[in-house]
């Protein structure tokens, strides 16, 4: 159902391609996980977790050319023992590399929230604020940092 705002109350579909080693990531995981705000437009969320894919790759450009220099061909196929361990279906690699994508792409969507919806300004101050912001980039330094204290295969 569309909202007065023109945007949709349900979750998108769309899925973020990845390269084949790292995973691809769902717009609707994010929309679940970070609890985004309705206001934001389906390309707006796209085109920042895109950037959140393409900088949290950057940082570990290292890691993954160390991986697959070790026979690993992709996240996945890194035993899990040495990503961490696996929590249910998901390893601690798999789980730190969505934290950074998506608190990555969390921080740069936080001012934009300000163009969208000015009337709750006073009670949206906390997300987006650059005190926040800058919480959430340290959220996804944290878990690129976390790729390197975890032993390689």
């Amino acid at each position: 159902m569309t909202a007065f705002s023109g945007h949709t109350s349900t979750s998108s579909t769309v899925v973020i391609r990845n390269d084949g080693f790292w995973p691809d990531v769902t717009v609707a995981e994010f929309q679940a996980i970070y609890r985004l705000p309705q206001d934001y437009a389906e390309q707006l969320l796209v085109d920042h977790l895109k950037l959140g894919v393409v900088w949290t790759n950057r940082q570990l450009v290292e890691w993954k050319r160390d991986m697959i220099m070790r026979g690993c061909g992709s996240l996945s196929s890194v035993p899990e023992d040495e990503q961490g361990g696996a929590l249910g279906d998901e390893t601690a690699a798999l789980l730190h590399y969505k934290r950074a994508v998506f608190t990555y792409s969390k921080a740069l969507l936080l001012p934009q929230f300000a163009t969208i919806n000015r009337r709750e300004a006073a009670r949206n101050e906390a997300r987006e604020s650059e005190e926040t912001t800058e919480n959430f980039l340290a959220y996804a330094a944290q878990a690129i940092a976390d790729f390197f204290r975890q032993r390689a295969c």
